[in-house]
């Protein structure tokens, strides 16, 4: 009935989120955010979507209420790595034959903290079905957030077509306080560089989705108006 509505109505369901820490230092609940992960895949593979986003988590033994997005010190150690890969392999392997992929989505506080990360991770799961969810804003750092513009053209150059859908939110530091305190806003209302953005994401083989975030109900209609400005501005078509 699902299907039927969804050709009925020309709807697609581009992506299912399930953020799960499937590196969390207890394997018992290591083990259940790995089913979460593959049951979530199976869903997706019912309900025809494309792929389902994800992400490695955290070793911070306090995140089991959470995603898994926790800074600590065993995030970015060869074994955090090891169990991340194998993980993410588990996952693909008990899907194996799916459509669906995993889209895996870095965060700089995890051990998949950036376009590098993100590639390793792709050559170390060997996987086809392993891809990429890109949101750079999860990526800036002090060093690099006034260099969007660079951030943004190395991931597409880096990722490239292993990219399946990207999510636009942006970033925001106070200029004048004396520690640096990265937050989120909505896309348009920090410093990334969205005229490069979009003009990358037009020049893929295929349209990917741009999944608008971190703003408030109120807040979605001036996003995507911002966005609408920006594509007609360096002339990218935009489909609804």
């Amino acid at each position: 009935e699902l299907k039927a509505a969804l050709k009925k109505y020309d709807v697609t369901f581009f992506d299912m989120m399930t953020w799960d820490n499937i590196i969390h230092p207890d394997r018992t609940y290591r083990e259940k955010a790995i089913r979460h992960v593959t049951e979530n895949v199976e869903a997706a593979e019912r309900c025809g979507v494309l792929s389902v986003c994800a992400g490695l988590g955290s070793r911070d033994p306090e995140t089991n209420e959470d995603y898994g997005l926790a800074m600590h010190p065993e995030n970015w150690t060869e074994e955090t790595w090891k169990l991340g890969v194998a993980g993410i392999r588990q996952i693909l392997r008990d899907t194996a034959g799916y459509k669906a992929v995993l889209g895996m989505e870095a965060v700089i506080t995890t051990p998949l903290d950036g376009p590098m990360a993100l590639k390793r991770l792709r050559e170390d799961v060997g996987d086809a079905r392993c891809m990429v969810t890109l949101d750079p804003a999860n990526m800036f750092t002090i060093e690099n957030y006034y260099h969007s513009t660079e951030m943004i053209n190395w991931c597409f150059e880096l990722l490239g077509e292993d990219i399946v859908c990207c999510h636009a939110k942006d970033t925001f530091i106070e200029r004048n306080d004396m520690l640096a305190l990265m937050t989120m806003k909505p896309a348009g209302k920090g410093v990334q560089d969205y005229e490069t953005y979009l003009t990358r994401m037009s020049r893929m083989k295929y349209p990917r989705t741009l999944l608008l975030e971190f703003a408030k109900d109120e807040e979605y209609p001036a996003v995507k108006e911002f966005l609408e400005k920006t594509a007609a501005k360096v002339g990218v078509k935009l489909y609804a």
